[in-house]
């Protein structure tokens, strides 16, 4: 497949104004494809329902949160009082599972931080949350909902147990570690970043060609098509900047080594889905004791 056509990419955002750079990605040649690439996002609903349920709950906050202290300018887990609470950026490859992707990364950062780990070891199996809980679904996607449904019963366990291969799996019923008995939503802005500073939350946006390109600076849409909705791990937020910080589930050769960074309120992100904060349980307290088997290369079935 061929490359697309950075410099007229690169033009449109300058003429935009746009801060961020566009170039070969490991992602950048399905620029004009359809088919596998699409199987990227996977995030799955109906976005009438979630731009109402954003609205509603925005309005709810609007009493709450009118009178609590702002939140600090800027947050990035991976660089929390000099500690890094956010573990490696996985590849979910040609499957539609980006939820669960986005699920384990928020939960993995929650057990770190929870257990005052800062780079501890701990992989969570995207594999059993994704083939167990949405069986027969990489081309169909998921919802937060229903993976944090999956996540707090029967719980979500370990990658070693169940190594994620892109492409439908039988399911494998391991022995979960972490449940999420219960987790809140946010709408507004402050709610965003107050949720933000208990850990990691999972958010989501529209994804459009030009997102395929993007390597470095702060993502704001300028050219090409609507492609699908894709769900994120969100880690923080820079005010001076004004945008969100998170991780993607596409590999290290896209972005800034696989992580992103997004104007506020650009592609639908702030206005048409919740972020989804969730609260833990550990059901295995040794599992950061020692470091879990290197995680193999993610391989399509």
């Amino acid at each position: 497949m061929a490359e697309p056509d950075f410099f007229r990419i690169n033009a449109a955002i300058q003429r935009a104004g746009a801060q961020w750079d566009s170039g070969p990605t490991a992602l950048s040649e399905y620029y004009d494809a359809s088919g596998p690439a699409t199987e990227r996002f996977g995030l799955s609903f109906d976005a009438e329902r979630a731009k109402q349920d954003v609205l509603e709950t925005r309005n709810a906050e609007s009493a709450l949160f009118k009178v609590v202290a702002p939140p600090p300018a800027h947050l990035d887990w991976r660089n929390a009082s000099g500690k890094n609470y956010v573990t490696p950026i996985r590849d979910q490859s040609h499957c539609g599972s980006c939820v669960a992707f986005a699920t384990c990364a928020s939960v993995e950062s929650r057990m770190l931080i929870g257990t005052g780990r800062p780079d501890g070891a701990i992989d969570l199996s995207e594999a059993h949350l994704f083939y167990c809980g949405a069986p027969n679904s990489c081309g169909v996607g998921w919802f937060y909902t229903k993976a944090l449904a999956f996540a707090k019963k029967p719980g979500i366990g370990l990658e070693v147990d169940f190594p994620y291969v892109a492409g439908d799996q039988p399911c494998r019923n391991i022995r979960p570690v972490v449940t999420v008995p219960r987790y809140q939503t946010a709408a507004s802005q402050i709610a965003r970043k107050q949720a933000l500073q208990k850990g990691p939350v999972i958010g989501g946006f529209r994804v459009y060609q030009d997102f395929y390109t993007y390597r470095s600076g702060i993502y704001t849409h300028v050219t090409g098509d609507f492609l699908g909705w894709h769900a994120v791990c969100i880690i923080g937020y820079d005010d001076i900047h004004q945008c969100w910080i998170a991780k993607n589930s596409w590999g290290t050769g896209w972005g800034e080594q696989g992580f992103f960074r997004i104007g506020f309120g650009e592609c639908g992100i702030d206005s048409e889905v919740l972020f989804y904060d969730p609260e833990i349980a550990l059901l295995k307290t040794d599992i950061l004791a020692s470091p879990p088997p290197r995680r193999r290369s993610k391989v399509s079935a």
